[in-house]
């Protein structure tokens, strides 16, 4: 069997942010108490703060920095939802914990140098490792925060399995639920030597990016591809190929990479595509120069299949065009 094809797509995967937690996640644990108390109480053990989906970040000349609880800091919290374990880097146990507003004053007090802020803006500068970390921990947490009451009687859902299981607390009912994760495909439309870009009503002014689109029941990742392109922009595609994938937790997405040739440059867009636009590479640079086109941030798949596409035809970074943008602003 090769397995270049398969290496080539995780090392493509790697590359989007959020992917490089590299945890052992310890799923032979998550149901052993007693191990998952010993780990809790090991002088290794690091806390993930959440409040209200926010993750506790430091601002650093370095750059974003994530902020670990450790075992003490917990203790002077009250009512402290049982931490959630996310597994082991070889050196530390990850654990993300859910707290309220009390609880977050407690803890900038303790650490004033960091507040909590939204994941997805400030992991841009931040280490790709811990930003999957608080990613992992931020979609564990959202799940948790959306499904506090059991969705066939209605009682409270208790936490188990270390934050990964949820079961009802009626003990006739018993139901028991785990993390769910919403499909969604996103995909760089190519005809030629020129990119498609769509701009939706709802995003911020000169903002572009690729199409995209959540599974529907019954439908496959490639059907998907082919119904979103059609129902957004009227374009039918030739061929499609499947890039890499990248979780996404704002809130529940695992967002699933494609490239897709059109027949035409022939398209439409929909009532929710406010614009659609054809570009070649030298177009792509002379309009984000210019500050008339806006991509998707670096640490989306968006901006990641564009990139790709964009080396691959010019031969260049357009990060770092984006970078030099930036710099003149």
């Amino acid at each position: 069997m090769d397995l270049s094809v398969s290496i080539d797509r995780v090392s493509r995967s790697h590359q989007n942010r959020f992917t490089s937690v590299r945890l052992d996640r310890l799923v032979e644990h998550r149901d052993d108490e007693e191990w998952v108390q010993r780990a809790l109480a090991s002088d290794t053990a690091r806390f993930v703060p959440l409040w209200r989906s926010r993750s506790l970040i430091a601002s650093t000349d370095a750059g974003q920095l994530a902020v670990y609880l450790r075992n003490g800091e917990l203790d002077h919290l009250d009512s402290i939802q049982p931490p959630t374990l996310l597994g082991t880097d070889g050196k530390r146990y990850f654990f993300a914990v859910s707290i309220n507003d009390q609880q977050r004053e407690a803890v900038l007090s303790r650490h004033p140098e960091a507040r909590f802020v939204d994941l997805r803006r400030a992991s841009v500068d931040m280490d790709a490792k811990h930003a999957g970390v608080l990613a992992y921990a931020k979609a564990l947490h959202y799940w948790q925060y959306r499904h506090g009451f059991c969705g066939v009687c209605g009682n409270p859902n208790h936490l188990s399995s270390a934050g990964h299981k949820l079961v009802c607390s009626n003990e006739e009912c018993a139901r028991q639920s785990f993390p769910r994760i919403d499909p969604a495909i996103i995909v760089l439309v190519t005809h030629g030597n020129a990119c498609l870009l769509g701009r939706n009503a709802n995003w911020p002014p000169k903002r572009f990016s690729t199409l995209a689109g959540f599974v529907e029941p019954g439908e496959s990742l490639e059907d998907a591809v082919v119904r979103e392109v059609f129902e957004e922009a009227r374009v039918r595609l030739t061929d499609i190929r499947y890039v890499s994938s990248q979780p996404w937790p704002f809130p529940a997405s695992s967002m699933c990479g494609f490239y897709a040739e059109a027949e035409s440059r022939d398209c439409a867009p929909s009532e929710e595509m406010e614009e659609l636009r054809w570009f070649t590479t030298d177009e792509l640079t002379a309009a984000v120069e210019d500050g008339s086109l806006l991509l998707s941030p670096p640490v989306s798949i968006a901006f990641r299949l564009i990139a790709d596409w964009y080396l691959q035809q010019a031969g260049a970074d357009l990060e770092a065009v984006t970078r030099r943008v930036r710099g003149k602003v």
